[in-house]
């Protein structure tokens, strides 16, 4: 009765480190660099001109997890690779401009054979009067696989 008792303090243990434990890291499947000569929105975040790096990781779930780092500024998004549309062999950023307002809509990571759409948050929306895209740029990435 004893060693019963002990085996399940020994068990509960087990199933709360288990639980507790930090997910493994994803593994990240593309990087690069890329310099903004204008301010963009990437999701809600106002990124102003300058040099930004882009990591692109991978979780076992297929969501990817798209970071930009730069400019004092740290930013995620969670996305899906695009599958409906062919992918570029470039690496390469395109944004929207909406009445004046850049967006960064979608990344190509040719490197990687994926593409990443985004969505227009609200807070670009807010800044821009009206929606309907004007006019359109690609950003090239320099990019290198991390395997």
């Amino acid at each position: 009765m004893r060693y019963a008792k002990y085996g399940f303090i020994v068990l509960t243990l087990a199933l709360v480190i288990g639980f507790s434990a930090p997910r493994a890291a994803a593994q990240e499947q593309f990087t690069g660099n890329f310099t903004l000569t204008t301010e963009a929105y990437w999701g809600g975040t106002l990124l102003p001109p300058g040099d930004y790096s882009i990591a692109v990781s991978l979780d076992k779930t297929m969501v990817h997890e798209v970071r930009v780092k730069g400019e004092g500024i740290r930013a995620s998004i969670l996305t899906v690779p695009i599958s409906t549309e062919p992918v570029s062999d470039r690496n390469k950023l395109e944004l929207d401009a909406i009445n004046g307002v850049y967006v960064i809509r979608q990344l190509d990571a040719g490197l990687v054979g994926q593409s990443y759409r985004f969505v227009v948050s609200k807070n670009a929306r807010a800044h821009a009067e009206q929606v309907s895209a004007a006019s359109h740029v690609t950003v090239p990435v320099a990019a290198s696989s991390a395997n």
